[in-house]
């Protein structure tokens, strides 16, 4: 018989549990690796949005503060004796905090969130802390104010410091509120009367009310072909355009205007087409003007507030004083930066017939001129007159000009008002003014502006900002027949600065002038 080959099975029993345990613990060790690999990344990803939110949170905090601004423009005054948000979160508003010992800051928690904010008063220079009633403890002459706002989630804390500052009307290289002439400018006493009545209004209401009766109506004023605004301008009115005068440097330049579209209308048969180099706004809304300078006077240290006309020859660091009734003599500028002159018995208003008699001389009068090597402010409780070129002896010097009244350019001429008037000895040629000039009840103005031959340009580095437009000239397609062509050139350090307490607007809204981050933040 053939022989049958028996195959031998063997027991197999436990081999498969063996190598699925091998598979499962490579398995796991893997998986293990993985946590431990991504387990720090979770952390870094915690830590990096707490980071986040904290700047989320300080940045949120800095717009409550400019919002509580918006609503009371005096809110920064009251200091740290604010409303509370809420009848159960205290206002998060705080003295500032050194960073020693236990945090002493009222915090206030975002909604939906574990993220809070905290905001620290900066006080001025001068002054330890906020002082509950002095505006000068938090806003400092430059008209600015600081504030410190941290944010904080979980373990971060981050904190931004932030400059604040007023929309203001040196903003711009040219503001005013009316683009006609100012009422006390007419040619006489009955005319006068009516433009007070008729043209102190916006240009859609004046010329409602131009009807010529008796020969009288708004005088507009226009821009002429080759005027020059090199720098942002805004008017609460329209503007009147001949030619083709430049508006703006750049488009960062904003051109505000306001009235009926587009903002500006052109001078009849003067072929109107102004050049926006800068970017058109319409409309932009209202920027008013404070009524008064007199809060200045208070702010002038003894030996520089002066009664009646005087005469400033400003020479570097100092000056050269002629006030009425005392001999001239030669003082530093003042340590502050102020300089005030108030009227006594002024008897005479503004006259359009400009001859310079000595009636008057009790007026609140500031004549200057000369060059300046400190910031400084002059207020006149009447006007202040430019005598010569007015000029700063570095860039980075800020000049303020305030006048209750007018702001006026001597412009010596004779029989004014007649029409043999000429320019006489004294008339200035091509001045220059680096100022901030501000004319709060009037205009800026070159006196006899209607008569003499053309005295070039009138240059000015800085600002202005009037009532109503006041002439510096006139012409029209040709160019100038008398007075100056304008050259009106923005000083940009009037963004972040501004002559020695100047004047804010009554009504104007807070902003971000400047925003940086502190690092380490104040509680790390």
């Amino acid at each position: 018989m053939p022989l049958i080959a028996r195959a031998v099975v063997r027991c197999q029993r436990g081999f498969t549990t063996v190598t699925l345990m091998g598979v499962l613990s490579v398995g796991t060790l893997l998986v293990a690796g993985s946590f431990a690999a991504v387990g720090p990344d979770v952390s870094i990803s915690r830590d990096d949005q707490d980071h986040k939110q904290a700047y989320a949170a300080a940045e949120a905090g800095l717009q409550w503060y400019l919002s509580s601004l918006a609503r009371d423009n005096d809110y920064y005054v009251n200091c740290t004796n604010v409303p509370d948000p809420s009848p159960s979160e205290p206002a998060p508003v705080n003295g500032a905090w050194d960073g020693g010992g236990g945090d002493p800051r009222v915090w206030r928690s975002l909604p939906g969130s574990q993220a809070q904010y905290t905001v620290e008063l900066l006080p001025a220079p001068g002054y330890s802390a906020c002082v509950e009633g002095d505006q000068y403890s938090m806003v400092d002459p430059d008209g600015n104010m600081r504030v410190r706002v941290s944010g904080r989630s979980r373990e971060r804390e981050r904190t931004l410091l932030a400059t604040l500052r007023r929309r203001n009307f040196i903003d711009f290289i040219y503001f005013t509120h009316f683009e006609t002439l100012d009422p006390l400018a007419y040619s006489s006493s009955g005319w006068r009367g009516w433009a007070s009545d008729h043209c102190d209004q916006f240009r859609d209401q004046r010329e409602d009310e131009e009807h010529w009766w008796f020969g009288y109506h708004c005088t507009e004023i226009q821009f002429a072909p080759d005027d020059e605004v090199n720098g942002p301008l805004h008017t609460n009115d329209s503007i009147w355009v001949c030619g083709s005068p430049t508006f703006g440097r750049d488009a960062r330049d904003a051109i505000e205007l306001n009235e009926q579209s587009p903002g500006w209308i052109g001078y009849p048969g003067c072929g109107p087409d102004p050049q926006f180099d800068g970017t058109v706004v319409h409309p932009s809304g209202q920027l008013e003007l404070p009524p008064s300078n007199v809060e200045i006077s208070s702010l002038a240290l003894p030996g520089y507030s002066f009664v009646g006309r005087t005469h400033f020859e400003l020479n570097g660091d100092s000056m050269t004083v002629d006030p009425t009734g005392g001999p001239p003599v030669t003082v530093p500028l003042p340590p502050n930066g102020v300089i005030w002159v108030e009227s006594s018995s002024c008897t005479g208003a503004y006259a359009r017939n400009q001859t310079y008699s000595s009636s008057g001389s009790g007026c609140g009068d500031a004549w200057v001129e000369g060059d300046y090597s400190a910031d400084l402010t002059i207020a006149a409780d009447n006007d202040v007159v430019i005598s010569d070129d007015l000029t700063r002896n570095s860039d980075g010097l800020l000049l303020g000009l305030v006048a209750n009244n007018f702001v006026r350019v001597y412009h010596p001429v004779t029989n004014p008002g007649s029409s043999s008037c000429q320019n006489t000895a004294g008339a200035l040629a091509d001045p220059e003014i680096h100022a901030a000039i501000l004319a709060l009840n009037h205009s800026f103005v070159v006196d006899n502006w209607f008569c003499g031959s053309p005295l070039g340009e009138l240059t000015v580095l800085g600002a202005i900002a009037q009532r109503y437009r006041g002439p510096v000239g006139t012409g029209g397609g040709g160019g100038a027949s008398t007075g100056y062509l304008k050259a009106y050139n923005y000083n940009d350090r009037l963004k972040y600065r501004e002559p020695p307490f100047f004047l804010d607007p009554v009504q104007a809204s807070w902003r971000v002038a400047r925003q940086t981050e502190q690092v380490p933040a104040v509680g790390q």
